[in-house]
């Protein structure tokens, strides 16, 4: 955003063929899951740098925790390093998807465009550029958030293995096998040093694989949003302005095909428009399945019994004070990423039940009898609400966040009793 010499600020402007996800896939090329480059030597160069990411860093750290796991002299120490390798092997879950459907990716990332390139007036485009701005802010909050929220993790995370290492390097993280081969040096420190950098690195590509997540859900909710909108105003035949906006918030301008001097366009047509925009999102919502459904319930498994083994451990009140607060930060960085989960299908889930309201206040009674037949088409095609799912099983909303920490609550307290 920037400021006119008389003092009034301007909107930045969102170039029509820029991505939505564009901050998300920065964030991958920086963490080697994203290549740049289509071709060339910079691309088998980054090629190179994804191995060495996704072979050093992941497999070979889960690996190691996986040792860990199994060499552990206590139901606390298994009970952390069993959470932190569940959390690990999501992560790879999660990594090999994004890698293998690159292609979906980007076509999804394209898709998210389609909409700006239908015709829009002055109304719909001060619309789109509320609702893609917040959602663009509300995005790219939420991934500097909980990249953050990594790096403090972790910060703790390592003082506690550091308080119960006695400088020694067998008892770091880094120091089992494989991990422990990859540096000659038997210093201390600068195994420790190491060690937490390589493993914030890992828990940083865990969650940014979280915020991509996220950032699609959200933006899904805004075309849906903008949908309603339009399906709403579609009677509407000139560009009159009849709703009123909060300019002060429309931090950005999205470039867009405009119609302001156009004919006047006939709602049948308009409505045809918003029939071809809710195919468009149907779309979107296929290849989100393509990408995600089989790893969604694997990932939510996994969640689940990370709830269960962090509470029991909770509960268990047999930890030191470093142990605990690496169990809570683990426990509500677990209960977040669920959170973000079932969030982002509820906003889908929510916005598109609107759609049905959207139509009936179309004014469809004061128009000719195509527009009312198109219009019965579309309520058919939108009867039934938009539901993200983890593996066709288990619907991501808010009574299943509900429901998996009450199931959570209720195994750590069944385990508690065996004990």
């Amino acid at each position: 955003m920037s400021a006119s010499g008389n003092g009034i600020r301007t909107k930045s402007v969102f170039p029509l063929e820029k991505s939505y996800l564009y901050f998300n896939f920065k964030c991958m090329t920086l963490l080697g899951l994203w290549n740049p480059y289509e071709n060339g030597f910079k691309h088998w160069l980054y090629l190179i740098y994804t191995i060495w990411i996704l072979g050093v860093i992941v497999i070979m750290r889960t690996i190691s925790t996986f040792v860990r796991t199994l060499t552990a002299d206590t139901l606390i120490a298994f009970n952390r390093e069993s959470s932190v390798f569940a959390a690990e092997i999501a992560q790879i879950i999660k990594c090999t998807a994004f890698l293998l459907h690159r292609a979906e990716i980007s076509e999804l990332s394209n898709l998210f465009n389609w909409e700006r390139r239908a015709l829009s007036g002055e109304e719909l485009r001060n619309w789109r550029d509320e609702v893609l701005s917040n959602s663009l802010i509300v995005s790219k909050t939420f991934t500097i958030v909980i990249i953050i929220s990594a790096i403090q993790y972790f910060v703790f995370y390592f003082y506690s293995a550091f308080v119960q290492s006695d400088y020694q390097v067998e008892k770091l993280p880094m120091g089992s096998v494989p991990t422990k081969y990859l540096i000659a040096s038997r210093e201390f420190w600068f195994v420790f040093v190491v060690d937490y950098l390589l493993g914030t690195l890992q828990g940083i590509i865990a969650l940014s694989q979280d915020a991509f997540l996220m950032t699609v859900m959200i933006n899904i909710a805004a075309q849906l949003k903008i949908l309603n909108f339009r399906v709403e105003r579609c009677h509407v035949a000139h560009p009159v302005i009849e709703i009123k906006f909060n300019h002060k918030n429309l931090r950005i301008h999205f470039e867009s095909i405009q119609d302001d001097n156009s004919p006047l366009v006939d709602p049948t047509q308009k409505l045809i428009n918003c029939i071809k925009f809710h195919q468009q999102i149907l779309k979107m919502l296929i290849l989100f399945k393509v990408i995600y459904n089989k790893i969604l319930l694997p990932q939510v498994l996994i969640s689940l019994s990370m709830i269960v083994l962090q509470l029991q451990l909770i509960m268990g009140k047999q930890m030191d004070g470093s142990d605990a607060l690496v169990a809570y930060l683990f426990l509500f960085g677990v209960i977040v990423q669920l959170l973000a989960y079932c969030w982002g299908g509820n906003l889908i889930l929510v916005e598109s039940e609107k759609t049905s309201d959207a139509i009936y206040a179309s004014h469809w009674y004061n128009q000719n009898k195509i527009f009312r037949n198109n219009l019965k088409i579309f309520l058919t095609a939108t009867k039934n609400p938009l539901v993200v799912t983890a593996g066709d099983l288990i619907a991501l909303t808010a009574e299943t966040f509900k429901n998996i920490l009450s199931k959570g609550y209720s195994g750590a307290a069944l385990l508690k009793n065996f004990e």
